[in-house]
């Protein structure tokens, strides 16, 4: 069998790694990076979870940990969790290995599979009609200041400072309703020149983030007379409405194909299983783009789905969560 997979971003270089574990003969395609960490988007947080899917590829996990946080000051509020930034540029580079990376779009007809890890070009699935798109800009600093991982909520959206120990500090927002540079210069977390008053900025860039969940994200995969397209990641909207965080989900779901490597029905049901949960997420985050009132089922979603990343989110906490989400502060 002839595999192709479009997109080298963790998703992508995480699919390659697992098949050439399994001995597939596997080409792989990207677009060149124009940013300075050579990815995009950046993001460089993620859940307790990664530890043990980087081991799946046959990695050392803590090697590219930078920092662990026992929690996260939300709002103000301070929150447990099990959350963690790790080194994605050399995660993505070790997955990969002596991967030779051909740049430009797949010639589709000369593979029996393409698997596309896109994420939000989903350039090689039919597009969703469905589809709910955050407009997000990002900043990595250097920093000599022990800086605090923060979130602030505003515009259905949330800026963030997660620190990155030895590599500095990254900072960033993304929202449906407020302006995210606008938001963050605001906030003094990016101002208008390169001088900050954390650091200096070393790597900025701008993206989108799909919201859309799964369920609204099918086909996963798509049979044509020149071959099949199978989705992974993003691409097929395996990434938390509400939190955000797509490193791990996208990692779960290129296990899952591997698991219905043959049978796109049983790998289609797998996935909308798996990640059900999403779907609570994105209606509540429908809701918040909606006057109607929020109730104590949005705030048992919030509350249900941070434990996963062992988030102590009580009932009243959601509720005031949810309510800084719906709320505009430029």
């Amino acid at each position: 069998m002839k595999i192709a997979i479009a997109g080298a971003g963790t998703t992508g270089a995480y699919c390659y790694r697992l098949l050439k574990n399994k001995g597939f003969q596997v080409h792989l395609y990207d677009r060149r990076r124009k940013t300075a960490c050579g990815i995009n988007p950046c993001a460089w947080g993620t859940s307790g979870s990664f530890i043990k899917l980087a081991a799946a590829a046959g990695l050392d996990p803590e090697a590219y940990v930078l920092r662990r946080f026992e929690s996260v000051i939300m709002d103000e509020v301070p929150v447990k969790g099990n959350l963690m930034t790790f080194d994605k540029p050399a995660f993505i580079r070790d997955l990969l290995g002596d991967a030779n990376v051909k740049d430009g779009p797949v010639p589709t007809n000369q593979y029996d599979r393409v698997i596309d890890a896109t994420g939000v070009a989903r350039s090689y699935l039919p597009p969703l009609r469905n589809d709910l798109l955050l407009p997000a800009t990002q900043r990595r600093l250097e920093t000599k200041e022990r800086l605090e991982n923060r979130i602030t909520l505003a515009g259905v959206g949330y800026a963030w400072c997660f620190p990155l120990g030895r590599m500095g500090a990254h900072v960033g927002c993304g929202s449906l309703v407020v302006d995210p540079d606008r938001y963050l210069k605001k906030l003094g977390w990016l101002p208008d020149r390169s001088a900050n008053p954390h650091g200096t900025v070393l790597c900025a860039c701008k993206g989108r983030l799909r919201l859309t969940g799964p369920q609204d994200s099918q086909p996963f995969v798509k049979n044509g007379p020149s071959g099949s397209v199978w989705g992974v990641g993003e691409a097929i909207g395996c990434v938390a409405p509400l939190a955000g965080d797509g490193i791990v989900p996208g990692m779960r779901s290129v296990q899952l194909l591997l698991e219905h490597w043959e049978n796109p029905r049983h790998y289609t049901r797998a996935v909308l299983k798996e990640f059900e949960w999403m779907t609570g997420e994105r209606r509540v985050v429908d809701k918040l783009l909606t006057p109607s009132p929020l109730g104590l089922r949005d705030a048992w979603v919030l509350r249900k789905n941070s434990r996963r990343m062992a988030m102590q989110v009580g009932l009243k906490q959601a509720f005031r969560f949810l309510r800084a989400l719906r709320t505009t502060r430029e």
